[in-house]
């Protein structure tokens, strides 16, 4: 499908992935957007200067392989754009059914994208999985902390430390099922206990403890040294050199049951609340892909295959434990993830809370009622507090991932972690639930609210004015900019505020009543910190 529109007052364009930038690209350009089960959402949005949609477009079919453009030409100064559904070649099929939404209603950019993700919902088939509560708890990841080095007695050394900070999740991350260090893959796809050594007994000494316990698997992967290489050769989409592994092709019923088994010991056996499962993005066809249903392969296409695949396994653990919970991330997290996945993960952004934030924020604009997490948090053990806290409360707007060898932060890093996660646990139904209203696309989204009932949070990551609604009864900023001053625009009647400013570590200073009235207010705010206006 082709359409084109004056290109007026249109000063961007959003996508799922933001590593294509947010610029309108010229029409010789040969960027596309292209979405399908294991990577990215069918929808893009253009943008005025005021941060308004111009036109959203969305598809209904999240499986099959699509792209969607939208470029500028030069003649005559229009945006084109295309829809090319059925992207891949495919076989003859009877009747083929698909819904193109156009939405060109001067809302903020954020609401309409939000309907997008609630109409995905309302399709058949499409209704995301239920959530339980620990997977908006947050939780510690060994991931960038340990590596591959998780033997037993560091990993419940690391639980004893999580729990005693308020973690009531641990993720044990790559490493567990090999005794290779080089961080590749060459020997995936056995899962065999190896470094975490008695599996039942680590997640009983979890339990006992009071909490949960994740485990890592990379989905797809076989690698060239693994038992399992010999069982499931041929039965693989690519070679994947650079790691040496392989992927799995899903289309073969024998490997949908390997993996389905394999899952379901780690839950029902082995006693994981949950599993982390990785690189479904690599379930994916090419052109190299035979796409029939031959030589031992009941189904033609990939993504058809991946989606009994993941619905086999969603079943198979449900029944074992009906609260498992289970983690995908960027980029595989489109509408059709929600039905398998109740944990949505910002991809790898360590330290480098910027792109942290820019990656969380782009998931909620999508993801409903399903958490979005932010990738794990790790800083420098000699970076000042206040830098540290910057990882932090760039990303309060996703649940709290963080992966610090936590028995050795020292006592200041320690309350400034418990100071954040103690304010999120407290406002998690304003920063999860309320209305959510991030600005500033182009600056990584420099000003994001969340508005409840009764109570706004601003986080500011620029300086930049923030409007205050004099009729909200509890505003409160978060200062997480370099500069001790917060500008505020009253906006309304005049108003007297209850004032408490907060610093890094949760340190309060003495409370103030301050009246405010209409128009700009520089307030001193501690860097790093944040203050409260409750208004009398």
């Amino acid at each position: 499908m082709r359409w084109s529109l004056p290109s007026v007052d249109m000063a961007g364009m959003w996508t799922p992935s933001a590593s294509a930038g947010r610029e309108i690209t010229a029409d010789f350009d040969a960027a596309v957007v292209p979405a399908s089960l294991t990577g990215n959402a069918p929808v893009l949005t253009l943008f005025g200067r005021g941060e308004q949609n111009r036109l959203t477009i969305a598809v209904s079919d999240a499986l099959n392989p699509l792209t969607l453009a939208a470029k500028l030409r030069e003649e005559d100064v229009r945006v084109y754009g295309t829809a090319r559904i059925m992207a891949e070649r495919h076989d003859p099929v009877a009747t083929y059914s698909v819904d193109l939404r156009f939405d060109r209603r001067p809302l903020p950019f954020y609401d309409s994208l939000r309907d997008v993700g609630q109409w995905w919902s309302r399709q058949k088939g499409y209704q995301p999985t239920l959530i339980p509560a620990d997977a908006r708890e947050p939780l510690d990841s060994s991931w960038y902390s340990y590596h591959q080095d998780v033997p037993d007695t560091l990993m419940k050394a690391e639980a004893d430390a999580a729990r005693d900070l308020g973690f009531k999740v641990l993720i044990v991350d790559d490493g567990w099922q090999t005794n290779d260090g080089n961080r590749g893959y060459a020997y995936a796809g056995d899962w065999k206990p190896v470094r975490l050594r008695n599996m039942r007994g680590f997640t009983d000494y979890l339990h006992g403890r009071g909490m949960k316990g994740m485990l890592w698997f990379s989905v797809p992967l076989v690698g060239d040294r693994s038992e399992a290489y010999a069982r499931f050769k041929g039965k693989f989409l690519r070679h994947w050199a650079e790691q040496s592994t392989n992927v799995l092709d899903p289309r073969y019923p024998e490997v949908r049951a390997y993996l389905v088994e394999t899952f379901r010991r780690a839950v029902a056996e082995w006693g994981w609340d949950g599993l982390k499962l990785d690189f479904i993005d690599m379930l994916k066809s090419d052109d190299a892909t035979v796409l029939t249903a031959a030589d031992g392969r009941d189904y033609a296409s990939v993504y058809d295959a991946v989606d009994r695949l993941m619905t086999d396994i969603m079943h198979t653990l449900r029944s074992a434990r009906r609260d498992v919970l289970i983690e995908f991330r960027q980029p595989y997290t489109g509408p059709l993830i929600r039905k398998y996945g109740n944990m949505l993960r910002a991809s790898d952004a360590p330290n480098t809370s910027i792109l942290n934030r820019q990656r969380i924020v782009d998931l909620r604009l999508l993801a409903g009622s399903t958490p979005v997490h932010a990738d794990p948090i790790v800083w420098n053990a000699d970076d000042p507090v206040e830098q540290a806290a910057v990882q932090l409360w760039d990303t309060m707007f996703g649940v709290p991932q963080v992966s610090m060898r936590l028995a050795e932060v020292d006592e200041d890093h320690a309350m400034m972690l418990k100071n954040y996660l103690d304010y999120w646990r407290a406002n998690r139904g304003v920063l999860m639930d309320g209305r959510f209203a991030p600005e500033g696309i182009r600056g990584n989204y420099d000003l994001i609210r969340a508005t409840g009932p009764t109570k706004q949070i601003v986080g500011l990551y620029a300086p930049r004015l923030v409007d205050v609604d004099s009729t909200m009864p509890i505003v409160e900023i978060v200062n997480a900019t370099a500069s001790p001053r917060v500008l505020v625009n009253i906006v309304g009647p005049t108003a007297s505020y209850r004032m408490i400013k907060t610093n890094a570590v949760g340190q309060s200073l003495p409370p103030q009543t301050i009246r405010l009235g209409a128009g700009p207010h520089m307030l001193d705010v501690p860097v790093l910190g944040r203050v409260s206006l409750t208004r009398h």
